[in-house]
């Protein structure tokens, strides 16, 4: 029996219930191709109903404003990958009637899908012969062709695609995509494989070789960077001062709780004897972490008065992990200078953008109001907030 007869027997027999199965409708499948990647399907199910209710359709998405796709993401991690849905919808609707197109080639060039994703919708949605490569693919086809070499090469990942185009169904490459994703995710897993179960153990050099966890091979991980993290709590009354990350980078054009990342000189005085930091050094902190900003004389005589540290808690990115600590600086809620709710003129502003693992500066021109806004603590949860502040926001809300 062909390699594809079986799988495909296997999956007819076995697969999931999962909502996105259940649609031919390529921005839906677009939708949860998107939202699986690094993400569990039980984490994704509630969150791609919830998506699809508010933004049915790549009108919907591409004419929305970003801030409400974060809204309805916001949890779901990853924000990155919203913000290019978001942006591949715009795309579509001024370039290509608002269309999702058939073919890989032209779904390949639509900003934010890749290879993957252009593959796993031109096959599920379309019938389109291709090949569909995601992590759980790479590490079944590793396995099948007891691969020697790291399969983040160029080299592999072609490699890969010209047997698995071999392999794959001609009535339904869809169907057969989903297959070798389903068999990665319920059988074929990183550990503790269920070789014993598998359809394809018959065609599996790795088995044969009695040596299935030596693949995938990988190259070495980098280390995650650890870095501490002190986040300035603006408070007026019962407002909580939030401004806008940069367009790129880290939490790309999320709201944040202002702050800096520390230096390793900053981190040792911390470390070994934050009584004898220098209120401007904290007040150097501050402009690191609110470029331009009204309040200064206030922070400094909140300063004056003694500086209480909460915290730490930790948050961990792919490449890096915070350590939040965290001032809280109560102002004047009568005092009239600095930012605040209404709309005011174009100005030259600055922005702190994370560059390589240091924040640096960058002038643009933008609206203040645009870039930075006071929240009550019960709006808090409304404006999408990157899931490494919430332990942060849960003790505000409690005060």
């Amino acid at each position: 029996m062909k390699l594809s007869t079986q799988l495909l027997d296997w999956y007819a027999t076995v697969k999931r219930d999962l909502p996105w199965r259940k649609t031919g409708d390529p921005y839906a499948i677009w939708v949860s191709e998107v939202m699986l990647q690094q993400t569990q399907v039980k984490t994704v199910i509630p969150y791609y109903e919830r998506f699809l209710d508010r933004f049915p359709s790549v009108e919907h998405l591409g004419v929305s404003n970003l801030d409400d796709v974060l809204a309805i993401w916001s949890g779901l991690g990853y924000y990155s990958r919203a913000r290019r849905l978001w942006e591949g919808a715009r795309y579509l609707i001024q370039n290509l009637g608002g269309i999702v197109p058939k073919d890989y080639e032209t779904l390949v060039k639509i900003p934010g899908i890749g290879d993957y994703t252009a593959g796993a919708i031109a096959s599920i949605a379309f019938g389109q012969r291709v090949a569909a490569i995601d992590g759980n693919v790479k590490r079944v086809v590793s396995r099948l062709l007891a691969w020697p070499e790291p399969i983040e090469t160029t080299r592999s990942l072609r490699y890969f695609r010209e047997n698995l185009l071999k392999w794959q169904s001609d009535q339904n490459p869809g169907d057969f995509n989903q297959a070798l994703m389903e068999l990665g995710a319920m059988v074929c897993k990183p550990t503790k494989p269920h070789c014993e179960d598998c359809p394809l153990a018959q065609f599996c050099e790795g088995y044969f070789q009695e040596d299935v966890q030596h693949f995938p091979v990988k190259k070495p991980k980098t280390q995650r960077q650890e870095v501490t993290r002190l986040t300035f709590i603006l408070r007026k009354g019962n407002k909580i001062y939030l401004q806008k990350r940069p367009s790129k980078g880290l939490l790309a054009d999320l709201w944040e709780l202002p702050g800096v990342e520390l230096s390793q000189d900053d981190l040792q005085n911390f470390t070994n004897s934050p009584s004898t930091i220098s209120i401007d050094t904290y007040l150097n902190l501050f402009r690191q972490a609110i470029p331009e900003s009204g309040y200064e004389r206030q922070v400094e005589e909140d300063f004056k008065h003694g500086i209480e540290f909460h915290g730490p808690v930790y948050y961990t990115f792919s490449h890096r992990r915070w350590e939040l600590i965290w001032l809280i600086i109560d102002l004047d809620k009568n005092y009239g200078v600095g930012w605040d709710d209404r709309e005011v003129e174009l100005t030259r502003s600055s922005l702190l953008r994370e560059k390589q693992g240091k924040y640096q500066l960058e002038a643009l021109e933008t609206r203040k109001s645009d870039m930075c806004k006071w929240v009550s603590s019960e709006d808090l949860r409304l404006i999408p907030l990157p899931v490494a502040f919430q332990s942060i926001i849960e003790e505000l809300v409690t005060f």
